[in-house]
């Protein structure tokens, strides 16, 4: 004959102490129907999920993919863009003139002679702090950065590098007022981010010009200048030709 009621006695170590608990045998039952039941179900969920699981694993990692592949298409096609931009500036700006045309085109008191020493970048256009190193290839966490940026106090006054001619002073998407100056011999230097532009297209300047006032315009965080040199259609790293930038650098790849 089968028992109608299970008891259960608990025991600790101290004899004395003892509890006892029964269960009618129709509730054993259905305790036992339930564990089985959730046993079942959980064994059934996880034959249905595990693969879901692995196929959504897949497809974020196809996304990361694309997204990292769709990343660099845009980086190139704003490096691209940039270039065009460069590009016709200085078909507008440097455009040959012929012999009998320079006298009509080119004012002589204007004009600006190439010098070797004079008109290659020795002069620290600001004094401040150096933020961001240049990085000329770009990650999937961090785009190319063709330049160095010196943090300094809005209003600072900015120098011309070198002397010569102002071929580019305006407005740009990503640096804001922009001043480009071509020094002879293929050099080129950039000034991004101006509070203001105090020379117009086509100005000369010499080594050590105030030519801007430090500023944050454009896509910029905070008051700084967004320094370039370019040689060639080459970029060069500012830090050759101004090393005691270093000095001062507090840049995350420095500290990092």
């Amino acid at each position: 004959m089968k028992p109608n009621r299970y008891t259960v006695h608990i025991v600790s170590d101290n004899v004395d102490t003892q509890k006892r608990f029964s269960i009618s045998r129709a509730w054993m039952q259905t305790l036992i129907f339930l564990v089985i039941i959730i046993i079942l179900i959980i064994v059934s969920s996880l034959w249905y999920f595990i693969p879901k699981i692995a196929d959504f694993r897949e497809k974020e990692k196809q996304f990361e993919e694309m997204v990292f592949e769709r990343t660099q298409v845009m980086e190139l096609y704003r490096d691209l863009n940039r270039l065009g931009q460069m590009e016709e500036i200085l078909r507008s700006n440097l455009s040959i003139v012929s012999t009998e045309d320079k006298s009509s085109v080119v004012d002589k008191s204007e004009s600006f002679t190439i010098s070797y020493i004079e008109n290659i970048p020795s002069q620290a256009p600001v004094d401040g702090f150096l933020t961001q190193r240049m990085l000329d290839e770009s990650h999937f966490w961090q785009k190319n950065h063709y330049g160095i940026d010196i943090a300094v106090i809005e209003g600072e006054p900015i120098l011309a590098a070198a002397s010569g001619r102002i071929i580019f002073s305006g407005w740009t998407y990503d640096l804001g007022n922009l001043i480009i100056i071509y020094h002879g011999d293929d050099y080129f230097t950039h000034y991004g981010h101006n509070q203001l532009n105090l020379f117009k297209n086509h100005g000369i300047v010499k080594r050590g010009d105030v030519i801007a006032l430090a500023g944050s315009t454009g896509i910029s965080s905070g008051p700084h200048l967004h320094f370039e040199i370019w040689k060639s259609g080459n970029v060069i790293d500012p830090l050759v030709f101004f090393p005691e930038y270093k000095e001062r650098d507090i840049s995350i790849e420095e500290n990092g």
